[in-house]
C-alpha cells in the first residue's frame, strides 16, 4: 500500500510574493487546527502537542536571497502518522511551483480506507493565482458564454495542460440539486483540475459546434477531459468521461462521486515536479544542535568559582537540564524521522515492483490482443474473399461498416446487455458502475466486454454440440467461436481462499437465489484488479437459466489468501 495518499502540485506564474503567501496560509492553516500555538515562529522544529512536530525550513540563493520555502506536519496518532509536506519554490526566472503532500503511515496492519484531502490545498488556490498550462486553477467553476468558447477549446487542445478539466453544462431549467452537486465537485478537485461552467445554451451549443459531436457536454451534463483532446478524433472523445443530466439529478445516484476519486487519483499519481523534487533545504535541526553545543561550551569554560550563590548554580543546572531534554527530544524526532523515510522508501519499492508486474502483465494481455485481432483479420478477409468471389459486394461492404465497437465505460457496457441472448445478468449494476472511477476503467470495460462476448459464444457452441465446458472451449475453440485467453481465466478458487472467503463468492442466480459462483475472468491486474464471476449453465437442466451462462458478479478483486 502505498504511504502517499494525496498529492497536489501547482504554477504560478508570478511568484514575486507568493513564498510570503503560501507562508500566511500555512499559518492560518495551523492556528485553524492547533490554536495560537501551531503558528509557526520561524525556521525549525518544535512540538506543537506532545504528538504533534512542526518543521519549518527555508532556503537562500547565492545573493541570500530566499527563494524556497518548506513546513512538515507530523502528526502522531493512534492509528496512523499523517505527514502533511507544503513545499514553494521559485524560480529565478519568476515562475514558481507550490506541492502539497500528504503521507499516511498505518501503525497497525488495519488499512485505513478513507484519507482527506488537506484543507490547505483550497486555501492556497484561493489565495494564488494558480494555474496549469493556460487553465486557471480556482476554487469555483468560471463561467463562460458564447463568445468565450474559442478561447475554452484552445485550452482544452493546449498540450501544455497536465491536469483534468472539467465543464458542466447548466440545465435549462434551474435545478437546485444539479448546482448544489456540481459545486460541490468544484470543491473537491479544487487545485487537481480546473473547472469551467457553460452559462447558457448558446454557450452549450457554440461549444458542441466548435469541439464537435463527439466531444460536446449537453445542457445539464457535466464531463472531465484529460489532457491532450482530440476533437478530430471520434475514437478520443471516449477517453474523456461525461455524467449525463439525470445522474445530477436523481439523489439516489452516487456516480458523481466518481469524478472526484477518478481526479484526485490522477493527482496522487502524478511525478513530483523537478524544481520541488531537486530543492535543498539546509538541516535547521543541525543548527540548533550547534547552538546547543556553544552553550554547553560555554557551560564547561566557565567552572563555577568557589562561593558561587546556590541560586547561580541552580540556574545552571536548569540550564543544562533544558538542553539536554531537547537533545532527548530531537534524537527520539529523528528516529521517528528515520523510520517514516524507511517506510515510504519500502513503499515506493513496492510500488515499482507492482509496476513492473503490470507492465509484464500488459504486454502478454498485448501479445494476446494482437494474436486475436490478426486471427479475426484472416478470417475476416477470406470471408471478405468469398462473398466478393459470389458477387455479393453489398454484404461485403455491409460487414465492413456494421462494427458498433466496445463500450468506453461500465455504464455503456450495462445500457448494451441486451446484446447477449444467451446471457443471464444478475450481477449489481452498481458495483460494476463503481468502476468508472478508475483510471483503467476503459480497458476493463472493452475486456469486460469482449469476456460476455466469448460466455455467449460459448453457450451458443454448446447449443450446437460443443462437449467441452468454458475451459476447453477457450483452449481449443470451434472454427468462428471467440475465446477469451486461457491465463486470464479460472475456474475455481483455491481451498484455502474458499474456506476463508467463501461466502463472499455468493451471487444471485437466475432463481433469485444466492449460488456460489467460483468461475471468474481476470478483467484487469492493475488497481481494483476487476473479475468478472459467472455459472455455466449452458448445458444445464430445465430452468430460468438452462442454455445460458449466469453472470453473478463484475467488480474488484475479492479476497483472497494471496491478496491478503
Amino acid at each position: 500500500m502505498s504511504t502517499l495518499a494525496h498529492r497536489s502540485t501547482f504554477t504560478v506564474h508570478d511568484a514575486d510574493t507568493m513564498l510570503d503567501t503560501v507562508r500566511c496560509v500555512s499559518a492560518r492553516w495551523l492556528t485553524d487546527k492547533f490554536g495560537s500555538n501551531g503558528a509557526p515562529t520561524g525556521t525549525g522544529q518544535r512540538h506543537i502537542t506532545p504528538s504533534t512536530v512542526l518543521l519549518t525550513e527555508a532556503a537562500y540563493d547565492a545573493t541570500g536571497a530566499e527563494y524556497a520555502t518548506r513546513m512538515q506536519l507530523r502528526e502522531y496518532k493512534a492509528a496512523a502518522t499523517w505527514r502533511t509536506t507544503v513545499t514553494a519554490i521559485r524560480s529565478p526566472t519568476g515562475e514558481g511551483t507550490v506541492g502539497v503532500d500528504l503521507e499516511c503511515f498505518p501503525n497497525g496492519r488495519n488499512r485505513l480506507h478513507t484519507t482527506a484531502k488537506p484543507k490547505i490545498v483550497r486555501e492556497l488556490i484561493a489565495e494564488l493565482d494558480a494555474t496549469d498550462g493556460p487553465s486557471r486553477l480556482t476554487p469555483e467553476a468560471l463561467r463562460v458564454t458564447a463568445d468565450q468558447v474559442p478561447d475554452l477549446v484552445d485550452i482544452l487542445r493546449d498540450p501544455q495542460r497536465r491536469k483534468p478539466l472539467l465543464i458542466a453544462a447548466r440545465p435549462t431549467r434551474s435545478h437546485p440539486l444539479w448546482t448544489e452537486r456540481v459545486a460541490g465537485t468544484v470543491h473537491a478537485i479544487a487545485g487537481d483540475a480546473s473547472a469551467y461552467l457553460l452559462w447558457d445554451l448558446p454557450a452549450v451549443d457554440q461549444f458542441r459546434e466548435a469541439i464537435g459531436y463527439s466531444h460536446r457536454v449537453n445542457a445539464g451534463a457535466a464531463r472531465v477531459y484529460l489532457p491532450m483532446v482530440n476533437p478530430a478524433w471520434v475514437p478520443d472523445g471516449a477517453r474523456h468521461r461525461v455524467l449525463g443530466a439525470p445522474r445530477w439529478t436523481n439523489p439516489d445516484d452516487k456516480a458523481l462521486r466518481s469524478i472526484a476519486t477518478s481526479v484526485l487519483t490522477l493527482a496522487r499519481e502524478q511525478e513530483l515536479p523537478q524544481r520541488l523534487a531537486a530543492v535543498e533545504f539546509p538541516d535547521p535541526v543541525a543548527e540548533q544542535h550547534q547552538e546547543r553545543q556553544e552553550a554547553l561550551g560555554a557551560a564547561r569554560l566557565a567552572p563555577s568559582a568557589p562561593g558561587t550563590p546556590p541560586a547561580d548554580l541552580r540556574a545552571e543546572v536548569t540550564l543544562l537540564n533544558g538542553l539536554l531534554s531537547q537533545a532527548d527530544e530531537e534524537l527520539t524526532e529523528l528516529a521517528r524521522t528515520k523510520s517514516l523515510t524507511e517506510r515510504a522508501n519500502a513503499s515506493a519499492l513496492g510500488e515499482l515492483a507492482v509496476v513492473a508486474a503490470e507492465r509484464d502483465a500488459e504486454a502478454e494481455d498485448h501479445l494476446v490482443t494482437l494474436e486475436a485481432l490478426e486471427q479475426s483479420r484472416t478470417e475476416s478477409d477470406r470471408l471478405r474473399t468469398l462473398l466478393l468471389r459470389q458477387d455479393r459486394h453489398g454484404e461485403a461492404a455491409e460487414a465492413a461498416t456494421c462494427f458498433p465497437g466496445v463500450p468506453a465505460s461500465f455504464e455503456e457496457l450495462w445500457e448494451r446487455l441486451g446484446e447477449w441472448e444467451r446471457l443471464v445478468i444478475t450481477a449489481d449494476r452498481r458495483t460494476a458502475l463503481g468502476l468508472d472511477v478508475h483510471p483503467g476503467a476503459r480497458v476493463w470495460a472493452a475486456k469486460a466486454w469482449t469476456a460476455l462476448g466469448s460466455l455467449d459464444s460459448y453457450a451458443a457452441a454448446a447449443a450446437e454440440g460443443f462437449n467441452g465446458g468454458f475451459y476447453q472451449f477457450c483452449l481449443t475453440p470451434p472454427s468462428g467461436a471467440r475465446p477469451y485467453p486461457v491465463r486470464q481465466l479460472a475456474m475455481t478458487e483455491s481451498t484455502a481462499t474458499m474456506r476463508q472467503y467463501g461466502h463472499q463468492r455468493l451471487f444471485p442466480g437466475p432463481d433469485g437465489r444466492r449460488t456460489e459462483m467460483q468461475a471468474h475472468l481476470k478483467l484487469g491486474a492493475r488497481g481494483a484488479s476487476p473479475r468478472l464471476y459467472f455459472l455455466d449453465e449452458a448445458k444445464g437442466p430445465e430452468g430460468s437459466g438452462a442454455g445460458r451462462v449466469v453472470i453473478g458478479y463484475v467488480g474488484p478483486h475479492l479476497h483472497n489468501q494471496i491478496t491478503n
